[in-house]
């Protein structure tokens, strides 16, 4: 017998995934401990119920057989009844059943005061009994009822509790997530200013080195360029001192050739000889 109540198990198993908190292992193996639990439960639960249910109708049927005993007995102590209206067992019965009224009536007869306080006695004694028997199974079924309520009550206690608590642990765990991205993103934030204010440097080195390694080629071609002026300047002025050596040696020779042009004319003898020559 479910009747609606099954709706305790399976208990909600979907955490919410964090970095921090319980173990989701140890949580599910909790989780499906108190299902276990919680099942047996139902399965004792249903069982009483099917107990109280089947002891009811035991009582029913007593109750019942006890009416029919009673209605038989009073028909045939008061009713004589037609035996074709009833089966072969029935009739045999009534019959033992008329036999032993009349054995009785005839006891009774002879001792109707004892006779009477004798069925009296155990007429009240089968009632004491029925209703023994009828106060034990509503005192049982009513203790069953009383059980079954504090059970799932106390069911429904533990399932809210943990429903709060495993609410609580999710809006906790939430709040923790929150202050742990807030961390990282703060952390994230000095990482990349420390990372820029790094790069800044490592620009500003570059750039320095940059500026040295520029004003050290300029000052190499500067310096490069002042050993080529000097030795253009060394070479000029060698270049100048020969030039004025030449020129000074060209001069002693124009100075010659003219010292030496009067000797360079011929004799009269020559000059004929030349101008025959020449003819």
């Amino acid at each position: 017998m479910n009747d609606g109540r099954e709706e305790l198990v399976p208990l909600r198993t979907d955490f919410d995934a964090a970095w921090r908190g319980f173990d989701r292992r140890q949580v599910r193996h909790y989780v499906a401990a108190v299902e276990a639990d919680l099942r047996l439960l139902a399965v004792d639960r249903d069982a009483a119920v099917a107990r109280a249910d089947d002891l009811a109708r035991e009582l029913e049927r007593a109750r019942a057989e006890i009416r029919e005993l009673k209605e038989r007995y009073d028909r045939v102590c008061r009713t004589p009844v037609e035996p074709d209206a009833l089966s072969e067992r029935l009739r045999r019965m009534l019959e033992l059943a008329h036999a032993e009224a009349d054995e009785v009536t005839s006891r009774a007869r002879a001792a109707a005061d004892q006779s009477w306080e004798t069925t009296r006695r155990a007429t009240e004694r089968l009632r004491e009994r029925h209703e023994r028997l009828v106060a034990d199974l509503d005192a049982r079924r009513h203790e069953m009822e009383t059980e079954h309520r504090d059970l799932l009550r106390r069911t429904r206690a533990q399932v809210d509790a943990m429903t709060r608590e495993a609410e609580q642990r999710r809006r906790d765990l939430d709040a923790q997530a929150q202050r742990l991205r807030a961390q990282v993103e703060a952390d994230f934030e000095v990482a990349m200013a420390a990372r820029r204010a790094e790069a800044l440097r490592e620009v500003a080195d570059q750039r320095a080195a940059a500026r040295a390694h520029a004003e050290r080629l300029v000052r190499e071609a500067r310096e490069q360029a002042d050993r080529i002026v000097t030795a253009a300047r060394a070479e000029a002025d060698r270049l100048a001192a020969r030039r004025a050596d030449i020129a000074s040696s060209l001069r002693d020779a124009e100075r010659l050739l003219a010292d030496l042009d009067p000797l360079l004319e011929p004799v009269p003898e020559e000059a004929e000889v030349v101008t025959h020559l020449a003819a």
